[in-house]
């Protein structure tokens, strides 16, 4: 009986092992700028998240449960959340740093 849930049980683990990492840069490197902070938190929540669902999906399918369906959905569609909250980050960023430029070579000419 064992032998047909040790698979299982070593992915459920090695997940368990990825998804707490994906942690630690949240915890350890503080960022100073709120805005920064967040997407900080957002990307490293996202990879946990998209980690989490995949080795879920994974240990799932030793257990001899099928979940290839929904499991597909979610990795996709938490995929393209992922990018597209990571594309936006960086037209805000992009745009916040342009703005914070012009600003400072404005008041310096004036």
């Amino acid at each position: 009986m064992m032998i047909h849930i040790l698979p299982g049980l070593i992915m459920f683990s090695i997940t368990l092992i990825f998804v707490t990492m994906f942690f630690i840069p949240i915890t350890k490197f503080k960022q100073k700028n709120e805005l920064v902070s967040f997407y900080w938190v957002g990307v490293w929540m996202f990879l946990a998240l998209i980690a989490a669902f995949s080795g879920a999906a994974e240990t799932l399918g030793l257990f001899r449960y099928d979940v290839a369906l929904t499991s597909d959905a979610l990795l996709a569609a938490l995929s393209l959340c992922f990018v597209i909250f990571v594309v936006f980050g960086w037209f805000r960023l992009s745009f916040k740093a342009m703005k914070s430029g012009i600003t400072l070579w404005l008041s310096k000419r004036a």
